[in-house]
């Protein structure tokens, strides 16, 4: 059975809060790092999810969110829906 989408999002969030605590516990040399080797990993699992078809599809939509210049808050979880045609 599928989790409610309200507790997998306060489960993203905390997962996101985990993830930035434990960066900034990174050395001080690592933390320029840290963001190219979270997407890496997170490229990586998004691709065995669901398949790299599907996670091109998501990564596009992610660069089109970009490319209007909007920045991901932080603490905040990036609503790709809205760019699904």
């Amino acid at each position: 059975m599928l989790a409610r989408v309200p507790d997998r999002i306060d489960d993203l969030h905390l997962a996101m809060r985990l993830i930035a605590d434990a960066v900034e516990s990174l050395p001080v040399q690592c933390r320029g790092l840290a963001g190219n080797a979270l997407l890496n990993v997170a490229a990586e699992a998004v691709a065995q999810d669901v398949g790299c078809a599907e996670a091109g599809r998501i990564f596009a939509r992610l660069a089109h969110f970009l490319s209007l210049g909007n920045q991901p808050a932080k603490g905040d979880a990036v609503a790709l829906t809205g760019f699904d045609a």
